[in-house]
């Protein structure tokens, strides 16, 4: 599984150094660019972590690269650093979606703390994906029959209601729900209620 790691962004070479060597000595995984053109090139899927951007940089600035990643449909947690903080700056920062805004020298004990609270809510994100991901491609293997039977079944009907609904035998609708429950992955009616509604849930979290 892919390791969430922090993208630092800033043309201040001192600055970007020290940003770096801070995230090494807490066991941070870092990697930094000295243009927010050179992190967007060639990038076409939302980074796993967060980004550190300074704000006034020669090309795009921070927050104009923050925009940019939610036109791209990214949900990465951003958080500006600058030397030059200005109420009405922080203000647009903040009304944008950034999550914080630190000036420089940078808080070392607010800067970790407010990265390892990005870094944890992009993994759980990452995570939650893939396993979205994963329950869309089993439902997509229940014919239309087995999707219907799932719905009865997941909202408590007995087999034999079902196979009364259908006009048809308990044994067919006994082989469409152990058809499912072998695709699915799942045993018994309770762990496949359970795994539909996680699933639900997944879909809504996202």
């Amino acid at each position: 599984m892919t390791a969430p790691t922090v993208f630092v962004i800033d043309d201040d070479e001192g600055s970007r150094n020290s940003i770096e060597c801070l995230f090494n000595v807490h066991g941070i995984s870092c990697t930094t660019f000295d243009s927010a053109q050179k992190f967007l090139e060639g990038r076409t899927e939302q980074p796993i972590g967060c980004i550190v951007t300074d704000l006034n940089m020669p090309g795009m600035t921070g927050l104009e690269l923050y925009q940019k990643t939610r036109e791209l449909g990214w949900t990465v947690p951003t958080i500006i650093v600058t030397a030059f903080g200005e109420v009405g700056s922080c203000v647009r920062a903040f009304k944008s979606g950034i999550l914080d805004y630190l000036e420089k020298p940078v808080p070392t004990e607010a800067l970790i703390t407010r990265v390892k609270e990005c870094l944890a809510a992009s993994q759980q994100a990452y995570e939650l994906e893939l396993a979205s991901q994963e329950a869309k491609k089993k439902l997509k293997k229940l014919t239309n029959k087995e999707n219907e039977v799932l719905e009865l079944l997941v909202a408590g009907n007995s087999m034999k209601n079902i196979a009364a609904e259908f006009g048809t035998s308990f044994q067919a609708v006994s082989r469409h729900r152990q058809r499912i429950l072998e695709k699915i992955g799942v045993e018994g009616d309770v762990s496949l209620a359970r795994w539909v509604l996680d699933h639900r849930r997944l879909a809504v979290a996202k």
